[in-house]
């Protein structure tokens, strides 16, 4: 078996982090982008998000896949899965919570899920691995 590319793995975790942290958005974005050809200008109009963060979020996904054909190959196979999480984060009065332990956060959401849930990360992006490998067979 044909071992996954570690930039592949990356930006898989980059946005499975981003969905279970409650940024839903970024993935839409990134596919409409990616897939759709849609500008950063619209998106940025459509999701309410800086344009040159939108790029940020585009330069990053690219940069970890290695390229922006991985890229786009990354979130292509990938979107489906990564759009039927939950979110494990949600925004409160005065800040974010944890459903998945419970917690209060007093850091960033990103952060939390990345050292808290990192089992819950790996086993997300280990799917989206599988599902890839059984799309392409």
């Amino acid at each position: 078996m044909q071992e996954v590319p570690e930039g592949v793995t990356e930006a898989l975790r980059y946005l499975v982090v981003k969905v279970l942290a409650g940024d839903i958005v970024v993935l839409y974005a990134l596919k409409e982008y990616l897939i759709d050809g849609e500008s950063p200008s619209t998106l940025s109009h459509r999701y309410r998000i800086g344009k040159f963060k939108l790029r940020g979020y585009i330069q990053r996904v690219v940069e970890k896949a290695g390229n922006y054909r991985v890229a786009q190959a990354i979130v292509r196979t990938a979107f489906n899965s990564l759009a039927a999480l939950t979110p494990i984060v949600v925004k409160v009065p005065g800040g974010y919570y944890c459903t998945a332990c419970g917690k209060t956060l007093t850091m960033n959401p990103e952060r939390h899920v990345r050292l808290e849930h990192k089992d819950l990360v790996d086993r997300v992006v280990a799917d989206c691995v599988k599902l890839a490998k059984r799309s392409k067979s």
